[in-house]
């Protein structure tokens, strides 16, 4: 499975990438913030998307906005780590679950896993 992982926090965007990749098997790619990931959503497919709120230049929610909204991606998994306390509103903004900061490496490789869609 392929995950793309959108955090402007290197030591945890790197963390994440060797979780999912080492204990989960996946194929990860990272990105910065939402910009980059847009370039990375625009080159390849990707199975799911874990991405931070807060970053710079698009954030979270912007980044959701672009993938539900100009690259049409209804059925992109969307996964958002954050230690905003306000879910609802990524809820509300088309996440389609969010697992707060911090979290344990079981606790992401389960919600990374249960929003795989089948190939």
């Amino acid at each position: 499975m392929r995950v793309l992982v959108v955090d402007d926090d290197p030591d945890l965007s790197m963390l994440m990438q060797l979780v999912l990749s080492r204990q989960g098997g996946h194929d990860v790619d990272t990105a910065g913030d939402g910009l980059e990931a847009l370039a990375l959503l625009a080159a390849s497919e990707y199975d799911v998307v874990v991405l931070d709120w807060n970053m710079p230049r698009l954030d979270g929610l912007g980044l959701c906005a672009a993938i539900r909204g100009d690259l049409q991606r209804h059925d992109l998994p969307l996964l958002m780590v954050t230690a905003l306390p306000d879910h609802a509103t990524a809820r509300a903004a088309g996440i389609d679950q969010v697992l707060g900061k911090p979290f344990s490496t079981s606790a992401l490789l389960g919600a990374v896993d249960g929003l795989a869609q089948p190939a």
